[in-house]
């Protein structure tokens, strides 16, 4: 537990609101103030998964609908089952690819 040097209120740093709402470590839930919109790093969507994206919205709202779609697209905790029956409706949503991690192409040792 920690107290908030603001208000002086004791507050949990390793919460699930206050790892949510972002913020200094030093502020309360209440007293955060997180301006700046979260990268979100997901799988790429070519079907290699040695690859990672690191994707930057406009909004909070537009990176959590977009990471709403991707799990949805992708299986994610469908555990044995195929997510291949259901396809989500496209949002729309703006995004722009900050950087792209890929593997070594050549992971079988073929030349």
């Amino acid at each position: 537990m920690r107290d908030c040097i603001v208000c002086g209120d004791e507050f949990d740093p390793r919460s699930r609101e206050k790892r949510a709402i972002g913020g200094l470590s030093t502020h309360c839930v209440d007293c955060s103030d997180e301006t700046s919109v979260r990268y979100a790093g997901i799988a790429a969507g070519d079907g290699k998964m040695a690859q990672v994206q690191v994707l930057k919205f406009q909004s909070n709202e537009d990176r959590q609908g977009y990471l709403r779609y991707w799990a949805a697209n992708s299986g994610l905790n469908t555990g044995k089952q195929c997510q291949m029956h259901y396809r989500a409706k496209e949002t729309g949503i703006k995004f722009q690819t900050v950087a792209t991690f890929t593997a070594n192409g050549n992971h079988k040792g073929k030349a």
